[in-house]
C-alpha cells in the first residue's frame, strides 16, 4: 500500500488541480468580445499605440474626450500599454492579462494562507469568487490591481522592502484609486510599526514603500502627459453632471456595497477579524478606507437584476474584497478544523467549486457575446474575400468589432471614415442598459443584415 502524503504536499497538489480545473473552465468558454464600455477605452488607445501615435488621430476608434491639446484618451496609459503587445499578436489574447492577474492573485493568498499555518487549498476561494471569474474576463484593471494590493501586503508580512516598494508603484500606476490603497497600506505599516521602533528606524522601514508612492505617481504623470498634455488623468476633461466623490452619493451607493460583503459570499466581512487578529492593519486599513471611498463615489457598476448588481458592484472594491476573502477563509479553516471527519470532503469541495462558478458564470457570459462575435466573424470574412484589412464600426457594433485583427476605423461621417466594409449594430451593445437604437443606413453602402441586429455595410460599386 502507497504511502499517504505528507499534507503539505498534498495541499499544494489540491490547490493546483483546482487551479487547473479553473483555468480549464476559462480557456474552454474563452471571450469573443468586449463586455465594458471601458474596454472600448483600453482597447483604443492601445490600438492607437500600435498604429504609432499616442494620441488619437482623426477616425481611431475608442473612447475620447475633449481637451486643450485635442482628443485624448479618457483612461490612464498603464493598462493600454501592458495589453498593445497582445493585442498585435492577436486582439483575443488580451483576455489573457486578467486571466493571468486571477491566478496571481489565488498564487499570492495561497501564500498568505500557508504563512498563518492554513492549507493554501482554501486560496482557491478566491477564484470562486463571482466578481474575481466575470472581470477577469475583460480588458479591465481591477483584477490586475487586486493581485497589486495583495502582493504589497504579503511582501510587507515577508519584509521584502523592495518588492513591497515596486508593487506599491505599480498599485499606484494601475489606477486613480491605487494612491489611496498605497497610502493605506503605508500608514497601516507605520501605525503597527511606531511603537516598537524608534523614528530613525520606523523611517528606514517606510523608505521603500514611500519610494514606490513617489516613483508611481511620476510614472502615472509621465504617462498622462504623454497621454493627455497635462499631469492629470483624462478623466478630468468629464463632466459627469456630479461631484465624483461626496456625501450625498452614500445613500446610493453604500448599500450595494454593503449587500456584496454580507451576501456574496454570505458574511464576507468577517474576513475582518483575522486581520484585526493578527495585526494585519496594512490590508485593514485598505478594507476599510476603500469602501468608504467608493460608498462616496458618484458611479456603482448594475446588472439587470439583483443577482446582477452582486457580482458587478464589488469590481469597483475588488482589492478589498480580495484581502476580505483571505480573512473569511483563515475563519472557515478554523471552523473545518474542529471536524476532522469532515476536511478532506471539504477540501474536495473547495477544490471544484470554483470551476464549477467558473463555468456556470462563464458559459452564461459567453452566450451573451456568440451574436456580437458572429457578426464579427462575418465582417472578418467580407474583408478577407475582398482583400481589405480595415474595418469600420458603427453603432453598437464597437464591443464585438474593436477584437478585428486588421485596423478599425470609427465610422461618423467624416471625410476619411469610408472603409469598403462597415459592421454596424443597430442596438445598444449594453447588457445592463439595452434599449438605445442606433440607424445603420449609410449612403453609399449596401446593407446586408446579420442575426442580432447587427449590418454589414459594403461599399457600393456605384459610388
Amino acid at each position: 500500500m502507497p504511502a499517504e502524503q505528507p499534507p503539505a504536499r498534498r495541499d499544494a497538489l489540491l490547490f493546483a488541480v483546482g487551479v487547473a480545473l479553473w483555468l480549464a473552465a476559462q480557456l474552454a468558454t474563452w471571450p469573443v468580445a468586449l463586455s465594458f464600455g471601458d474596454e472600448i477605452g483600453y482597447v483604443g488607445q492601445s490600438r492607437a499605440l500600435l498604429d504609432g501615435h499616442l494620441r488619437p488621430q482623426p477616425g481611431d476608434a475608442g473612447i475620447w474626450l475633449q481637451s486643450d491639446h485635442g482628443p485624448v484618451g479618457k483612461y490612464p496609459l498603464f493598462l493600454p500599454l501592458i495589453i498593445a503587445p497582445l493585442c498585435a499578436l492577436g486582439p483575443r489574447l488580451m483576455f489573457a492579462v486578467g486571466i493571468f492577474a486571477a491566478l496571481a492573485l489565488a498564487l499570492i493568498g495561497a501564500r498568505i494562507l500557508r504563512m498563518w499555518g492554513r492549507s493554501p487549498v482554501w486560496a482557491l476561494l478566491l477564484l470562486a469568487h463571482p466578481t474575481v471569474v466575470v472581470i477577469a474576463r475583460t480588458v479591465m484593471v481591477d483584477v490586475m490591481l487586486a493581485a497589486f494590493a495583495v502582493g504589497a501586503w504579503y511582501a510587507l508580512a515577508r519584509e521584502r522592502r523592495v518588492a513591497a516598494g515596486v508593487l506599491t508603484a505599480l498599485i499606484v500606476a494601475a489606477k486613480p484609486p491605487g494612491i489611496m490603497i498605497a497610502a493605506a497600506l503605508i500608514a497601516g505599516e507605520a501605525v503597527q510599526l511606531w511603537r516598537t521602533l524608534p523614528l530613525r528606524g520606523l523611517l528606514a522601514r517606510l523608505a521603500p514603500l514611500g519610494i514606490g508612492i513617489a516613483a508611481g505617481v511620476a510614472l502615472t504623470a509621465a504617462l498622462n502627459v504623454v497621454a493627455t498634455g497635462t499631469p492629470w488623468y483624462g478623466y478630468a476633461k468629464q463632466d459627469v453632471g456630479a461631484p465624483l466623490f461626496s456625501l450625498t452619493h452614500i445613500p446610493q451607493r453604500l448599500p450595494w456595497h454593503a449587500a456584496g460583503l454580507l451576501l456574496s459570499p454570505p458574511l464576507l466581512i468577517a474576513g475582518v477579524w483575522p486581520l484585526w487578529r493578527r495585526r494585519a492593519l496594512g490590508p485593514l486599513f485598505v478594507v476599510v478606507g476603500l469602501v468608504a471611498a467608493m460608498s462616496c463615489y458618484v458611479f456603482v457598476d448594475r446588472g439587470r437584476s439583483f443577482a446582477e448588481t452582486l457580482v458587478l458592484a464589488p469590481r469597483l472594491i475588488l482589492p478589498a474584497v480580495a484581502i476580505l476573502i483571505i480573512g473569511y477563509a483563515d475563519v472557515l479553516a478554523g471552523l473545518v478544523a474542529r471536524f476532522p471527519a469532515f476536511t478532506r470532503w471539504v477540501s474536495v469541495v473547495i477544490v471544484v467549486l470554483p470551476a464549477l462558478v467558473c463555468w456556470t458564470l462563464a458559459s452564461r457570459h459567453r452566450r451573451w457575446q456568440e451574436a456580437p462575435a458572429e457578426a464579427l466573424a462575418s465582417a472578418h470574412q467580407l474583408a478577407a474575400a475582398l482583400d481589405q484589412r480595415e474595418l469600420g464600426l458603427m453603432g453598437g457594433s464597437f464591443k464585438a468589432g474593436m477584437l478585428f485583427p486588421g485596423r478599425i476605423v470609427a465610422v461618423d461621417g467624416t471625410p476619411g471614415s469610408h472603409p469598403a466594409v462597415v459592421l454596424c449594430g443597430e442596438e445598444s451593445s449594453s447588457h445592463r442598459q439595452p434599449g438605445r437604437v442606433f440607424h445603420c443606413d449609410l449612403p453609399g453602402y449596401d446593407d446586408r443584415p446579420l442575426p442580432g441586429g447587427f449590418h454589414l455595410l459594403v461599399r457600393s460599386q456605384r459610388r
